[in-house]
């Protein structure tokens, strides 16, 4: 009882936040299919903030395609998230989906087709399955499984003693960061979003985690439109374009492996990464 209880308390403040974004009083109809997602010329700046977050940002989606957006803290990547979710509305430029201005369509319409996998996802102190079962109500026992497997958290769920109906406890406490994570990329997979966007799924975690992490979500995203935001550059090889942000504009894009060796912003990323995880810079 007091776990629906605290679980109840949690949506009241979901329903009592202020609107993101100001809804269209006519909303036109979503299309079927999202692509080509298009951002063009790109500019949002948070409400009391004396520079924009993103400043002319233009970005294509094809159907299929994985890209992964980079850069330092504050480079606007997690900004460009908010935005394709609509959670915030650009200053000036464009977002279309298949042609359609995303500002005129539902909120909510837009996230049935651009979902979210975020480093602080939310599980419910309830069990693994009802926590999968909030993506597709519909979700057989096999898709669940196949779900759990694609995010390599199969044979650990068989382990569970309730198995699917173990208990994940309030935030997903009893869980490490990496199972969290883990769950909720299989959550993310299970509602089939037409764009998947991953926004620092491996932050918080220990770097063998976080990269082990990475490698995963790649294998199971191949062939789904997906958008990568990391500062991690581990396994980027697997995608197809890299996007470098800095100062919220487009500083460099182009595959990972022509990039990382020709001097630039990602090449001198490459290098600090290196630096960093080195025995010298780890006792520097």
């Amino acid at each position: 009882r007091q776990r629906v209880r605290r679980s109840a308390e949690r949506v009241y403040e979901v329903l009592d936040a202020p609107e993101p974004v100001r809804e269209p009083e006519q909303p036109l109809q979503a299309p079927t299919s999202p692509f080509p997602v298009v951002l063009k010329g790109l500019t949002a700046r948070y409400e009391g903030q004396d520079r924009d977050a993103l400043d002319g940002l233009d970005l294509t989606l094809h159907q299929g395609r994985r890209i992964a957006v980079v850069g330092q803290s504050g480079s606007g990547k997690t900004t460009l998230a908010q935005v394709l979710l609509r959670f915030l509305d650009p200053d000036a430029g464009s977002y279309t989906l298949a042609g359609v201005d995303a500002h005129a369509v539902d909120g909510d319409d837009v996230r049935r087709l651009v979902g979210l996998c975020a480093q602080d996802a939310h599980l419910f102190d309830s069990s693994v399955r009802e926590n999968l079962l909030l993506a597709r109500k519909d979700a057989t026992e096999g898709d669940l499984r196949d779900a759990l497997a694609r995010a390599r958290l199969l044979d650990w769920a068989d382990s569970l003693p309730d198995g699917l109906d173990t208990l994940v406890g309030e935030h997903g406490a009893r869980l490490s960061g990496g199972q969290r994570q883990r769950l909720a990329l299989a959550r993310a997979l299970l509602a089939d979003f037409p764009v998947l966007v991953l926004d620092e799924p491996a932050e918080h975690l220990d770097l063998p985690t976080a990269d082990a992490l990475t490698a995963d979500l790649l294998a199971a995203t191949e062939g789904r439109t997906t958008l990568l935001i990391t500062h991690r550059l581990a396994g980027l090889e697997a995608v197809d374009e890299v996007v470098v942000l800095d100062e919220g504009r487009v500083v460099q894009r182009g595959a990972y492996a022509e990039l990382a060796v020709v001097p630039g912003p990602l090449r001198a990323m490459v290098e600090r990464e290196a630096e960093t995880e080195s025995p010298a810079g780890a006792t520097a």
